[in-house]
């Protein structure tokens, strides 16, 4: 999702409940909660519909001066009800979906577990991209950091130019620093496609499904976390999972070698550093969560605007692979 943040009439088109700044840091805060994806919807700017109408190409004016348009055979434009701007071209096969018959998915979802409600939502690439969040009820443990809460979100999102189906991503968050755990454990998935049902048992049944997902991967990463908190991790282990995660033998003096060190030397100074991971240095677990706080909120986003970085920087932590994703498959 490398695309801006959509601003309409000097609006982000996005919003967070519960007056929390959310983790990726985007959007605007209200103190009240969004339980239906109806209020989210309208507090996040995404009440709009979509239509597929054929794209045309101007090929130049007719006699009395009027623009001549050709149809774009096979080609289709998904116009935006509001300002009736396209936000995305799709092929004839193509089927849209709206963001309230997306997001009614998610209703589905949070109905089926007391205390999960939405808590942000927002639109990118200019409206072809649209995404909310809810918080599950879930708190995970990990052994040995019992001062410490994981909570458990479901990201949905869909997308109206044909570049993802409608699917849900489990966004595990450690509370004490604002991270995300959206580590790649093995045999359960953590992002997945969500099967569109019309029939009330079949949205029951895949939102069981969704939940089911999310609680196996959650007893998952109990048990993972469990394990890299218990491995002893002294710092002659550390500095040779540094140089694996960030390899300096070899570079030649230049810039590839100095990108290696600066990173090497950034989430040392974290791991070592950081007081909420104090009472876990000295074990794998505190190894890993430094490269997590690293590539959350250390690595340089691009973009020239605030709300561009922020965007990149939700797109790097929550897609495969990134940093993370490689520090983990090392230490586990």
């Amino acid at each position: 999702m490398a695309h801006e943040l959509e601003i309409i009439d000097g609006k982000a088109q996005m919003f967070s409940a519960n007056g929390i700044v959310p983790w990726h840091g985007l959007g605007t805060v209200i103190d009240d909660e969004a339980v239906r994806s109806s209020e989210a919807l309208t507090l996040a700017g995404l009440d709009w519909t979509v239509d597929k109408v054929p794209l045309a190409q101007e090929i130049g004016l007719d006699d009395e001066g009027n623009m001549v348009y050709d149809p774009i055979e096979g080609f289709y434009s998904m116009q935006r009800s509001t300002d009736l701007k396209s936000v995305g071209v799709v092929g004839e096969r193509y089927h849209g979906l709206n963001n309230v018959d997306a997001f009614a998915i998610g209703d589905d979802i949070i109905s089926q577990k007391d205390g999960t409600h939405w808590v942000t939502a927002g639109s990118l690439k200019g409206g072809s991209v649209v995404w909310m969040l809810a918080e599950l009820p879930n708190t995970i443990m990990i052994s040995g950091m019992e001062d410490e809460a994981i909570k458990q979100n479901i990201l949905i999102a869909n997308s109206h130019d044909g570049s993802t189906a409608v699917s849900a991503s489990i966004v595990d968050i450690r509370v004490v620093c604002n991270n995300t755990l959206t580590l790649a454990l093995k045999g359960t998935p953590r992002t997945f496609k969500i099967r569109h049902t019309k029939n009330m048992s079949g949205k029951i049944n895949e939102a069981k499904r969704v939940l089911g997902i999310a609680d196996g991967y959650a007893k998952q990463l109990q048990v993972v976390g469990t394990e890299l908190i218990n491995a002893k991790f002294d710092n002659v282990a550390f500095e040779a999972f540094l140089e694996s995660l960030a390899p300096t033998k070899g570079k030649d003096e230049g810039r590839s070698l100095t990108v290696a060190q600066n990173k090497q030397d950034d989430i040392r100074t974290i791991y070592k550093t950081a007081p909420d991971l104090q009472n876990i240095t000295g074990t794998k677990w505190g190894a890993l969560q430094a490269v997590i706080d690293y590539n959350d909120h250390h690595i340089n986003s691009r973009g020239g605007s605030d709300a561009k970085k922020a965007e990149n920087r939700m797109h790097r932590i929550l897609n495969l692979p990134n940093i993370t994703h490689e520090a983990f498959a090392l230490l586990n």
